[in-house]
């Protein structure tokens, strides 16, 4: 899943202007790095979070993309690391 970070992080920076596709890279975010430190480690390190945040300013209208982002950051928060 590390490997698919990358790829997801690109397809949300790519499709900044799409609220689905921020949902779901959103989504896809959260379940990668829930429960795996060194996952969260890689969202962190390759700039997820400021990705993360650029999604919910960009769609503040959009309840799926502020919930699942709240999401990410939550689970992303949960590490002492980040």
């Amino acid at each position: 899943a590390a490997g698919g970070t990358s790829v997801v992080l690109a397809a949300m920076m790519a499709h900044a202007g799409h609220a689905n596709v921020q949902e779901q890279g959103c989504w896809a975010l959260a379940h990668f790095a829930c429960g795996n430190h060194d996952i969260k480690t890689a969202i962190v390190v390759a700039g997820g979070i400021p990705v993360v945040l650029a999604a919910m300013k960009a769609h503040t209208g959009h309840a799926g993309v502020q919930g699942q982002g709240c999401g990410v950051l939550a689970i992303l928060a949960l590490d002492d690391d980040n």
